[in-house]
């Protein structure tokens, strides 16, 4: 899309990505993530709409699933991003060739959506996109629930765009790389358990996910501890 002269008043949409896939038994529909900029080299102060549409068309009616955001102001050439989350209604709004319930087809990301900006460029406020073609967010890891283990210990890590299919969780530790067992994985966190680590003295360790696809996340450290020995009772003196 062609960026307008600063001189103009124009809000240009950027990007759209896929965060997660929402939540069946909460009721929650997918979420996105949208970026925007505006080009005027002056602060906009008017009010306006982000808003997301779920469609099994390129061409929506007016009752389709859809959520927005409000947005207040945006200084001169910054560009910013929200987060917007589809109603679950969304998630089962197709039919798949076994009658079963599947999300929508078409996305649709409108800036601007309500047209409360007396803009000079127009067409490059909004995008329609096959679902399916949509990009996750890069994966970035927030941290754990502990901030130590030893080898064999469960540990939860929280994120987001993992996708929803098993990648790997790989533990860096004293030069090594070792593959850890995974035991559930989400768009948002990881739980898995610590592999056999050599480790004597306790020992700072990073986390890294890889999602399916390859993409890696930022490490998150760990301190490992060693695992208690047990100890052998001597044994009970023949009568």
């Amino acid at each position: 899309m062609p960026r307008v002269a600063s001189k103009d008043r124009d809000l240009q949409l950027l990007a759209v990505r896929f965060v997660d896939a929402g939540h069946p038994e909460q009721k929650t529909g997918p979420r996105y993530r949208v970026w925007f900029r505006n080009n005027d080299d002056k602060k906009l102060r008017k009010d306006f709409n982000i808003m997301l549409l779920a469609s099994n068309d390129r061409d929506p009616s007016s009752d389709v699933p859809q959520a927005g955001v409000e947005i207040d102001n945006i200084d001169a050439g910054a560009i910013r991003t929200v987060d917007i989350r589809l109603p679950f209604e969304a998630s089962t709004l197709a039919r798949d060739a076994k009658d079963r319930a599947v999300p929508f087809r078409f996305l649709h990301v409108l800036v601007d959506s309500h047209q409360d900006v007396d803009e000079s460029f127009e067409e490059n406020n909004g995008v329609v996109l096959a679902r399916g073609d949509v990009l996750p967010v890069d994966p970035s890891s927030f941290s754990t629930d502990v901030t130590s283990g030893s080898p064999g210990s469960m540990i939860n890590v929280a994120g987001e765009g993992f996708g929803p299919e098993p990648g790997e969780v790989i533990v860096h530790v004293n030069d090594l790389e070792l593959q850890a067992e995974i035991y559930g994985w989400y768009d948002l966190g990881v739980h898995f358990k610590l592999p056999p680590l050599p480790v004597a003295v306790e020992t700072q360790a990073e986390i890294v996910v890889v999602r399916g696809d390859g993409a890696v996340s930022n490490p998150v450290q760990v301190l490992i501890v060693p695992a208690k020995t047990p100890v052998t009772p001597p044994p009970v003196p023949g009568k």
